[in-house]
């Protein structure tokens, strides 16, 4: 309440999820988290359409990943691990580990073997 993050219950959300600007950060039920994973203010993770409660469509964010302000994260789409998302993207499709997706709707610009 305190800085508008809505974090649900049923969200898979390890402790060491780190938020370094937790302000209007949305994260839905279904959504499961890998560790270590950076979140900046105002990202949305969650379901695309309604109903998506129901079937279980809530993204995964793969140990590592870094979600930069203002992206939103959406559907049943898979975010691999040691991944960038870039500011105000928006993901609806799977993102392969060591990638930088950028982007409305997002897309893979660079793929690596690891992030350094």
């Amino acid at each position: 309440m305190k800085y508008g993050v809505y974090l649900s219950s049923r969200a898979q959300v390890p402790a060491t999820t780190r938020m370094p600007h937790p302000t209007s950060i949305v994260i839905g039920e279904g959504v499961k988290l890998g560790e270590n994973v950076t979140l900046y203010q105002n990202v949305t993770l969650g379901g695309a359409r309604r109903g998506d409660w129901k079937a279980g469509n809530y993204p995964e964010v793969g140990e590592g990943t870094t979600i930069f302000a203002g992206a939103v994260v959406v559907g049943a789409v898979k975010i691999g691990r040691q991944c960038v998302i870039g500011a105000n993207s928006v993901v609806t499709s799977d993102i392969p580990d060591f990638s930088t997706a950028v982007g409305a709707p997002a897309r893979v610009v660079r793929v690596g073997t690891e992030r350094l």
